[in-house]
C-alpha cells in the first residue's frame, strides 16, 4: 500500500489522510475493466475449448497404470483421492474464474450507468443555476423599462 499522503506533495492538500496522495477523484474506465473481463473470458474460453476438465475427470491414474501389484495398488488408491481433489478444486477454480469475469461486467455497466446519472443531474442542477441566477441578476432583456 502506498505511503499516507500528508498534503506535503503540489496539488495534495485535500484530503490529508487520502493514500496513496495525488488527486482524491480516482477514476475508472468501464471500457478498460470491460476489457480486463474480455481477457479473463478469453483465457476460459481455451481451457474450456481445450476440454481441459473433462480430461481431468476421465483421465485418473489406475492400479494398472502403476503396476498391477499390492503397493500399485495402494498408491493408485492415494493418487486416484489425489486425482478427485485436484478435480474438485480446478472445477471451482473455473467458476470463480468465470465469476470474476462477470462481476467485472457488472462492475463496468454500473460504472457507465453512474456516470451517465451523474452527468444527467450535473446538467439539470447547471440548467437550475443558469435559471435562478438569469432571474436574480438582470439583464437588458428582463430589466423593467425606466419609462
Amino acid at each position: 500500500m502506498p505511503p499516507e499522503n500528508k498534503g506535503a506533495e503540489p496539488g495534495s492538500q485535500w484530503p490529508k489522510g487520502w493514500i496513496g496522495g495525488g488527486d482524491p477523484d480516482v477514476k475508472w474506465a468501464p471500457e478498460k475493466i470491460g476489457h480486463a473481463a474480455s481477457i479473463l473470458e478469453e483465457a476460459l474460453a481455451v481451457l474450456g475449448g481445450n476440454d481441459a476438465v473433462s480430461k481431468l475427470q476421465n483421465d485418473p491414474v489406475t492400479a494398472a497404470d502403476l503396476g498391477d501389484w499390492d503397493a500399485g495398488r495402494a498408491l493408485a488408491v492415494t493418487t486416484q483421492a489425489a486425482h478427485d481433489h485436484i478435480t474438485s478444486v480446478y472445477q471451482e477454480w473455473a467458476l470463480e474464474y468465470a465469476a470474476a469475469a462477470k462481476m467485472l461486467r457488472k462492475m463496468a455497466a454500473r460504472y457507465t450507468d453512474t456516470e451517465h446519472a451523474l452527468t444527467s443531474h450535473a446538467r439539470q442542477v447547471g440548467a437550475q443555476e443558469r435559471q435562478a441566477t438569469s432571474n436574480d441578476n438582470p439583464t437588458w432583456p428582463n430589466v423593467p423599462s425606466a419609462d
